[in-house]
């Protein structure tokens, strides 16, 4: 069998329709590509272009090969640029995409740190929280939340938004901490409307799994960032993830209550398309954004927890 060089020729003068204009993007002669090529075919056993003074094309045998061909070297490709990646600084634009509340307070406050480690990458970010399509919108990798649709996108899991139930130091001061889940009910409990109209239903964790459960919370509110400044306001208490509620813990706004119910919640994923050729620059933001949501994400150094018992529902 040939080597990758012949296959590189191949695949080069298919693609430049000529063996003129192939040699000259591989730096050889016009009849060093054509020798190349014809001894390919006869390692192959098999004739893979129709040649004249006028034409090129490829054989049935010839597309075929052809595209296997093409995955393969943007195969080699890939797994040359990942090994070299250490050892270069990633350059060029990067477009990422985020949920509007991951990319509010998760993303962008750590922004400065990315641009310090890599000063040449010029990020494009891309906040919606509708689906769409990376390849029609042009986006190199995006952060999703949740389960994840079957598609043929590559996903890595990189952490999971852990829920965790808040409160100011001035609803505190009023009103106390509540002590158990049951407790909730003579709180008031502030609750995120969800786009399809339903109040999201808070998740636990138990022995037996993952469980949500209905809240009936004295305010409802449909946008997740606006929760939180109501919280902040002291008009009561709800349950979010940790990143989100991490930058206003942090500044002493908010408390965490109940730390025993800290909850794993929904897995946090980067998706990309498949079989694209993985650029340092991806792969620098991938490694970034795996840090940043290790570093956010873990409300204190508590362990995970397990609730042994859930109620179905909790009145205010």
């Amino acid at each position: 069998m040939e080597d990758f060089a012949a296959i590189s020729a191949f695949v080069r003068v298919v693609e430049a329709k000529s063996f003129a204009a192939a040699a000259a993007q591989l730096g050889m002669t016009p009849s060093g590509v054509s020798r190349a090529v014809s001894r390919l075919e006869e390692s192959l056993g098999a004739r893979l272009l129709y040649r004249s003074t006028r034409s090129l094309r490829l054989t049935d045998d010839g597309a075929a090969f052809h595209a296997r061909c093409k995955e393969i070297l943007a195969d080699l490709a890939e797994a040359t640029e990942a090994l070299g990646y250490a050892a270069r600084k990633p350059t060029g634009k990067l477009r990422i995409g985020a949920p509007a509340s991951v990319g509010r307070t998760v993303i962008i406050p750590r922004l400065a740190e990315f641009e310090q480690r890599y000063p040449d990458i010029r990020l494009e970010l891309s906040m919606c929280d509708y689906p769409y399509d990376l390849n029609e919108e042009g986006i190199d990798c995006a952060v999703r939340v949740g389960p994840l649709e079957d598609s043929s996108l590559i996903a890595r899991k990189i952490g999971y938004l852990r829920n965790v139930i808040i409160a100011s130091p001035d609803y505190l001061a009023r009103h106390g901490a509540p002590q158990s889940l049951e407790d909730l009910k003579n709180h008031r409990c502030i609750n995120y409307v969800q786009p399809n109209g339903r109040p999201r239903q808070w998740q636990f964790d138990t022995p037996s799994g993952q469980v949500g459960i209905d809240i009936d919370a004295h305010m409802l509110i449909n946008d997740a960032e606006s929760v939180i400044q109501a919280v902040v306001s002291g008009l009561g208490i709800t349950q979010a993830p940790h990143v989100i509620a991490s930058c206003m813990l942090d500044f002493g706004k908010l408390e965490l209550v109940m730390t025993d119910t800290i909850s794993t919640g929904k897995p946090v994923w980067i998706v990309y398309p498949q079989k694209k050729h993985l650029s340092a620059r991806v792969q620098a933001f991938i490694e970034w954004v795996r840090e940043v949501f290790e570093q956010t994400n873990e409300p204190g150094k508590h362990k995970k927890p397990v609730v042994a018992a859930v109620p179905e529902r909790l009145s205010a």
